[in-house]
C-alpha cells in the first residue's frame, strides 16, 4: 500500500499503532482485548487505536464480528511513502513517518541484538550494510529488487496456513537513504 495522505502518515506514525499493525500481521486476526493482552494495554486504549488504523485504511473487521468479539486484521502487510509530495504538509508527515519508524526499528534492532535466539535460529538472521555510490536509478532499482525478494514471502501473513511450522515472525528492514552532507550535485 502507498500512503500518499499526510493524515494517514501521522496516523501511522505512533509507536502503539506500528505495534498492532505487526500484531495483526503475525496473529491474523484480532481483538482489541487480544492485542492489549499482548501489549500490556488497555483494550479501551487498543481499541481507540485500531478505529484510528481502520479509519486510514490499514486495517478492517475481520470476518466474524458479533457483539464485543470484533477482531480486526490487516489490509495489506507492506506499506510505503516518499517525501516527494506536492505540498508542505505532505513532506513533513512523510518525514514524521519516517523518523518513527527508523526510531521503532532501531529500538527493536537493538533488543533483537540483546536477547538469546533458539538454538536453530543461531547465526541465521544477519544484519548489514554497505554505502555504495549510486545514481538515483540505481538506488531506486535496488529498491524495487529488495521488495522483489520478499514478495514470495508476503502471502504468509494472511494465510496463516502456508506458515512452515519451524517458521517464526521475522522483521526485514531496509532503508536506501544519502549521506548527509555529501551532495555531489
Amino acid at each position: 500500500m502507498e500512503i500518499k495522505d499526510p493524515k494517514a502518515m501521522r496516523a501511522l506514525a505512533h509507536p502503539l499503532r506500528m505495534q498492532l499493525l505487526e500484531l495483526l500481521a503475525i496473529e491474523g486476526a484480532a481483538t482489541a482485548t487480544r492485542l492489549g493482552e499482548l501489549l500490556d494495554e488497555s483494550p479501551s486504549n487498543c481499541s481507540f487505536h485500531l478505529r484510528v488504523l481502520a479509519k486510514h485504511g490499514y486495517i478492517e473487521p475481520a470476518p466474524g464480528r458479533t457483539g464485543r468479539n470484533r477482531p480486526w486484521r490487516l489490509i495489506d502487510i507492506h506499506q510505503s511513502w516518499t517525501a516527494k509530495q506536492h505540498n508542505e504538509a505532505g513532506r513533513t508527515a512523510a518525514s514524521a513517518l519516517s523518523a518513527a519508524l527508523l526510531e521503532w526499528e532501531c529500538s527493536r534492532m537493538k533488543a533483537a541484538a540483546s536477547t538469546p535466539a533458539p538454538e536453530a535460529w543461531k547465526g541465521k538472521p544477519s544484519s548489514g550494510g554497505a554505502t555504495l555510490w549510486l545514481t538515483p536509478e540505481e538506488a531506486e532499482r535496488i529498491g524495487r529488487e529488495i521488495d522483489a525478494l520478499l514478495t514470495p514471502y508476503t502471502d504468509r501473513w494472511r494465510d496463516q496456513e502456508s506458515r512452515p511450522a519451524e517458521g517464526r515472525p521475522v522483521r526485514v528492514f531496509h532503508n536506501i537513504f544519502l549521506l548527509p552532507n555529501q551532495d555531489q550535485s
